[in-house]
């Protein structure tokens, strides 16, 4: 899924999109909260919104997901996998338990430069996770993306830079023509 980038520029930079799963059934629908399914509603505006995340990620490189475990996120990400055609998601105990954002930034070192790494998660994390890399709290709800460009082949320390932030209905919004 390669992109030709504008003529005379180059690309070093690496990018992570975090995303939050779909709508989910009701708290009382499952015994434990990461058991909860997305609900045939979440399903249905995921499946809208995914033509505009397309059009969002188009310039980018190789993409790769990555999943907290929770059902919900697998399934998001899953759905994501088959409508962009990626491979399957990888699937990181960190990514369910809020561990500390040096292992996302470790997520990026394994990509090549101009590539994109798409975490699939829940929140309070990936609000947390984008206050920590880019100096920004977004509010995530569900279905809503937020993409971060690092400057440096080498992630390291640096702050990334916000590049956008979409709701599901922006999503849905975009003309993919």
């Amino acid at each position: 899924m390669r992109t030709l980038l504008e003529k005379g520029e180059s690309n070093v930079s690496k990018y992570l999109i975090l995303y939050r799963h779909g709508i989910a059934e009701d708290k009382e629908s499952a015994e434990e909260v990461d058991l909860r399914s997305l609900s045939t509603r979440g399903k249905a505006l995921l499946k809208k919104s995914v033509s505009g995340f397309k059009t969002m990620i188009s310039n980018y490189g190789d993409l790769k997901i990555y999943s907290s475990p929770t059902l919900r996120a697998k399934e998001t990400a899953e759905m994501l996998a088959e409508e962009l055609g990626l491979d399957e998601p990888t699937y990181l105990e960190f990514l369910g338990t809020g561990s500390g954002v040096s292992r996302l930034r470790e997520l990026l070192n394994e990509i090549e430069p101009g590539d994109a790494a798409i975490v699939v998660g829940q929140q309070p994390y990936l609000s947390l996770w984008s206050q920590e890399i880019s100096g920004t709290f977004l509010r995530f709800k569900k279905g809503s993306a937020a993409c971060f460009k690092f400057p440096d082949e080498e992630v390291g320390e640096s702050k990334a830079d916000l590049r956008w932030f979409l709701q599901t209905r922006g999503f849905a919004k975009i003309d993919d023509k």
